[in-house]
């Protein structure tokens, strides 16, 4: 505390912005939850690091979040107990803008997230939840500080937090996936299980394909199911499989000169392979031609096949075989052949005959098949919201999903309804989950809520008037008579006339609030200058108020120097009282005696 208390209290609230500065050494802290099968808050417990003596915040880096996967830190922080002199009573975690599927939970969340330094400089968050959207967030968390000489000041701090892409793995004997599921468009990390084989094939089912050992991440913009096939090659041998399948003779000549003779031939045919024969078929005795003789030999590409022609009449009543019987012969080619001549048969023998070959390659086989499915996600149709401003309610369609909504860009704890009741203005949007993790977000809307709670007054002291009960970053306009006095906007205003005097307050978003009049008339010094006392001063543990009788006091305020009433007594029968101020923190306070229409006001300082 400063040496001179009493100089103390006569520093503005002016002064006390300028000190703001020195406060951004304060870090700041969050914690989040959401649950995505629920879609419900719940409290967490955090452990305190008591290691941590320095002001700020431990870590000072929130850990990287990954989407889809689950989300858990403690945090703790070590609050200031003063600056310039003047102490810390209260901080106030007003609203945190986190990443969408987290949250945030204080470790004394029954206290509404309140922190004493004067009681213990320590506190702990839990950060939990499971981030659904990859991103580096900034996130913004608003504070309000109480010191003893003003109450309610806003400040704003930023820290940061990244979550990428779900680190999320699928393995099989071929392949493993990371990130193979989540909401369009995904970006899907592929690596070989099967290293330093001679090939590979991928098809990535998006319409992409590679033979590289580790193929570059694929995009799968559309929602769907994407089927990824995966072969591993260590051999690459290719086989050439020629087979001829089947001989069919068109024409012979020359034969029948033998007893008996018949007028059709009899079919014969014969292959050979390097002169051995290895195949022989059926006779067909007295053939119509053209006759087909159906075989399945599979030829070495390196030998040499010949395809022989008979007439075969020795075997149909001819008692040798005669020098006309040997058609002729054809050296086979691996292309197939149709009207081919035979040739090199018996004198004035032949014939034509057509062959097919079944030309096959046959590739190797692959070491390893393996697939697997990459799941591509749709979005729900973004919410649609309304304000109902004379219910305070904002609401969305209920289209089945899970529902969050947000004020300034802070989750609100426990709003998972599709309606939510406003008690204060700001800027709202809800998100719309579906149950595939998958979010949408509505537009954002303002919605204005005049709190019935705000009630300024005024009261009167040696130099004027003075408004209280004024929230802070409220403008404030004084009015006589229900006219606006030009230039009166500060918290004090001098009396110069008689009248009905008044402040009227608005915040920003426009709701205005006007005190009850005071009707300040000819007798205003007098009464403003009273016989009253108020000792010791400073005060300690009690304050002794004396009056005199005609002032006819009724109660008695303590007001902070913002105006805010922070406790009333009711006046006693006599002219003095003892109130007890032991509770009260130390500080700077203005002590008010109202009777009637009439208030009198001086400053106290409380040790």
């Amino acid at each position: 505390m400063v040496s001179n208390k009493n100089a103390m209290c006569e520093m503005s609230l002016y002064f006390f912005n300028l000190e703001q500065p020195k406060l951004s050494t304060m870090r700041t802290f969050v914690t989040f939850y959401f649950s995505l099968l629920l879609f419900s808050v719940s409290a967490q417990v955090c452990t305190i690091d008591y290691s941590q003596t320095q002001v700020g915040i431990y870590p000072d880096t929130l850990p990287t979040g990954y989407v889809g996967q689950p989300y858990s830190t403690d945090v703790t922080f070590f609050m200031p107990l003063d600056t310039m002199g003047y102490d810390f009573t209260n901080f106030h975690i007003l609203s945190v803008s986190l990443p969408v599927g987290l949250n945030w939970q204080c470790n004394n969340n029954t206290s509404n997230c309140d922190y004493n330094p004067q009681v213990s400089q320590y506190g702990c968050v839990n950060i939990s939840g499971t981030p659904l959207l990859a991103g580096v967030y900034s996130v913004y968390v608003t504070v309000l500080a109480d010191l003893t000489v003003v109450q309610g000041y806003p400040f704003q701090f930023q820290i940061y937090m990244e979550v990428l892409p779900s680190n999320a793995t699928s393995s099989n004997d071929g392949f493993t996936m990371t990130g193979g599921s989540g909401c369009s468009p995904i970006t899907v990390d592929f690596s070989n299980n099967n290293p330093g084989l001679l090939a590979y094939s991928w098809d990535f089912g998006n319409g992409n394909i590679s033979t590289l050992e580790n193929p570059a991440p694929q995009v799968y913009n559309a929602p769907g199911d994407y089927i990824v096939h995966y072969e591993a090659y260590s051999n690459l041998d290719t086989i050439q499989v020629n087979t001829l399948t089947g001989v069919t003779v068109t024409s012979m000549s020359g034969y029948g000169e033998g007893f008996p003779s018949y007028e059709d031939p009899d079919v014969w045919v014969k292959v050979t392979e390097n002169v051995s024969i290895i195949f022989t078929s059926s006779i067909f005795g007295n053939a119509t031609l053209p006759v087909s003789v159906p075989m399945n030999i599979v030829m070495n590409p390196l030998n040499t096949y010949a395809i022989q022609l008979y007439e075969a009449d020795d075997s149909y009543g001819d008692l040798v075989y005669g020098a006309d019987d040997f058609m002729g012969n054809h050296t086979v080619m691996m292309s197939g052949c149709t009207g081919c001549a035979v040739s090199g048969g018996d004198s004035g023998s032949g014939g034509t005959i057509n062959y097919t070959v079944l030309n096959q390659t046959i590739y190797p086989s692959p070491s390893v098949i393996s697939t697997d499915t990459v799941h591509v996600f749709d979005y729900p149709p973004a919410p649609i919201i309304a304000y109902d401003s004379l219910n305070h309610t904002l609401s969305t369609p209920n289209l089945g999903f899970g529902y969050q909504w947000y004020f300034n860009g802070s989750p609100i704890i426990a709003a998972s309804n599709p309606d939510y009741i406003v008690t204060m203005s700001g800027d709202y949007y809800v998100v719309a989950i579906n149950q595939t993790g998958c979010v949408s977000f509505s537009d954002t809307l303002r919605a204005v809520y005049c709190s019935p709670n705000v009630q300024p007054t005024i009261s009167s002291n040696a130099t004027g008037l003075v408004a209280g009960g004024v929230p802070s970053g409220y403008s404030m306009q004084w009015l006589l008579d229900g006219n606006a006095l030009t230039g009166e906007t500060a918290n004090t205003t001098s009396v110069l006339s008689s009248g009905a005097y008044a402040i009227e307050i608005a915040d920003t978003f426009g709701c205005v609030y006007t005190s009850a009049a005071l009707n300040v008339g000819l007798g205003f010094s007098e009464l403003s200058t009273a016989v009253w006392s108020i000792s010791p001063v400073p005060a300690d543990d009690h304050l002794i108020v004396r009056a005199d009788a005609q002032m006819k006091v009724q109660k008695v305020n303590l007001l902070d120097l913002s105006g805010r009433v922070i406790r009333t007594w009711d006046w006693q029968n006599g002219e003095q009282m003892m109130l007890n101020t032991s509770d009260i923190p130390a500080g700077c306070f203005v002590i008010q005696l109202q009777g009637g229409k009439s208030a009198w006001s001086r400053k106290l300082m409380i040790e």
